[in-house]
């Protein structure tokens, strides 16, 4: 991923830091009796940064929560079956995390009605997620979300023809209440290598769900528990206000190597739908709001990250950004989140005036339901954008918290039918892991020493199964993580 040394035979780390890149002699002389790591004819690639995930969250849902993705369940008594074998195991919520588009998933092509839920747990608020943004609530969990009669703004609520709450809801994921802080710190440290490290993630920039999720990482990495690279992006309003923000004086970089502070995390709309099918727009703000909002973050020297899943939520972020960096565009590298895979192409001109950078997940072409012209990479790439590429795990597809599952998607194109989707907007592998390395560190301002094997980088890389450059597209699928290495340590092994 260096223009100045596209390829080379050997890396030598000193003290966490790349000092050499070149042949595999002059290698071996300079290293001396250092430890070593043959990689037999493999690839080493830079270390992956997933530009776009959810650590804490991940972890605490394989963890606390049922697992019930299609596949392997097959239909909704499928996935009944796993919430009963866990309905006794306490008197708290009770959390089921399922596929995205689940009603087209399975047979029954529908999804959970609340009185068949109530039946599978009457006593305990249960929520059963179709990904994040779509729920299905039973009375219990309705009752103390205090839902059955209100519907709060930004929050869609299906209910039957006498005015009762069907169970379908789409945007309470932020009501259900967090875990305590050592709660959190137990699921991290069970499940972090197999999401991160096991998936050659060096670095992350994550969205911590809470405070205790923020504090739990924290605690992990000053003890030595989470060799991992983290970037956190604090979610307004939720775990903080803009103004409590601006009063602590937090500036994106602040911190070590190990973990420091990005920046904030917005919502501009949230389903784009109500989960069934009916797309609607539902912004959070009004333009001058958000204008506003966006304005005092970038006086006040804040990184934005804006969550924006249709065409009229990314014009207005980006307009937003034109009005509040007037004259400096670009300045605040102001990011939309998912705008690389929702936006109207008509809009190009418009955000690359505006210098916002666009994040991409493109395992969404298999894992969800496609839109018409979603993920345009290929235009994207051709009009100068450099796209974030993230994983956004958390916790709904399970193979999709790989950064090579999401480059054989970007480059393939191909959905969970084997379709192929827009051919004319597949990229190259070269630009694929771009995504996932120097474009995702420039997204946070840290492409000066991540994203690239060459001296003066972080000492992270991954050492992977086959050479992805010379591959068949349709075989990236089966290419894998052999070996990880944060800080020229070797931390995981397949």
């Amino acid at each position: 991923m260096d223009a100045r040394r596209p390829s080379a035979q050997a890396v030598l780390i000193r003290a966490g830091r790349i000092a050499m890149v070149g042949d595999r002699a002059e290698i071996d002389a300079a290293a001396g009796d250092a430890p070593r790591l043959e990689c037999e004819g493999r690839t080493l690639v830079p270390g992956f940064v997933d530009g776009h995930t959810h650590v804490e969250l991940s972890c605490l849902s394989r963890e606390h929560w049922v697992q019930a993705q299609t596949p392997p369940c097959r239909s909704l008594d499928d996935i009944g079956r796993r919430i009963r074998d866990r309905e006794d195991s306490g008197d708290g919520w009770l959390v089921c995390r399922c596929s995205f588009a689940l009603q087209d998933k399975v047979v029954e092509q529908r999804l959970f009605t609340r009185e068949e839920l109530d039946d599978l747990v009457p006593d305990r608020p249960l929520a059963v997620l179709a990904g994040l943004h779509v729920a299905m609530l039973n009375t219990a969990a309705l009752r103390r979300l205090d839902l059955w009669d209100r519907e709060p703004p930004g929050v869609t609520l299906q209910r039957a023809a006498d005015g009762t709450p069907t169970g379908v809801a789409t945007e309470v994921w932020d009501l259900i209440p967090g875990l305590p802080r050592d709660a959190v710190m137990e699921a991290i440290a069970a499940h972090h290598r197999d999401l991160t490290l096991a998936q050659g993630i060096t670095s992350a920039h994550t969205i911590p769900f809470s405070a205790a999720d923020a504090e739990a990482c924290r605690l992990l990495q000053a003890r030595g528990g989470l060799p991992l690279r983290l970037r956190t992006y604090c979610h307004v309003p939720r775990s903080a206000t803009l103004e409590a923000l601006i009063e602590s004086r937090a500036r994106p970089g602040a911190g070590d190597d190990w973990l420091r502070f990005g920046g904030v995390k917005i919502f501009v709309d949230g389903q784009h739908g109500d989960g069934l099918g009916r797309v609607f727009d539902d912004f959070k703000w009004t333009p001058g709001e958000l204008a506003r909002f966006v304005a005092q973050a970038h006086g006040a020297g804040l990184q934005l990250w804006m969550h924006a899943v249709s065409p009229g939520a990314v014009r207005m972020a980006a307009r937003a950004v034109a009005s509040a960096t007037a004259g400096t565009p670009g300045r605040g590298r102001h990011r939309i989140e998912h705008g690389g895979d929702y936006l109207d192409v008509a809009d190009i001109p418009l955000l690359r005036a505006t210098g916002v950078r666009l994040v991409t997940t493109p395992h969404f072409l298999r894992s969800d339901t496609p839109v018409p012209g979603q993920s345009p990479l290929r235009t994207l790439i051709d009009a100068g954008f450099e796209p974030i590429g993230g994983t956004d795990t958390t916790g709904t597809v399970p193979e999709g918290a790989g950064p090579l599952f999401n480059i054989a998607c970007a480059v393939n194109r191909t959905d969970a039918e084997g379709r192929v989707l827009d051919p004319d907007e597949r990229i190259g592998v070269g630009e694929a892991l771009r995504l996932f390395t120097a474009w995702a560190a420039a997204g946070a301002f840290e492409e000066d020493v991540k994203g690239r094997l060459a001296p003066g980088m972080l000492g992270d890389a991954v050492l992977v199964s086959e050479d992805v450059l010379s591959l068949p597209p349709e075989r990236l699928f089966d290419v894998r993580v052999d070996a990880t290495v944060v800080d020229g340590r070797v931390v995981y092994r397949r």
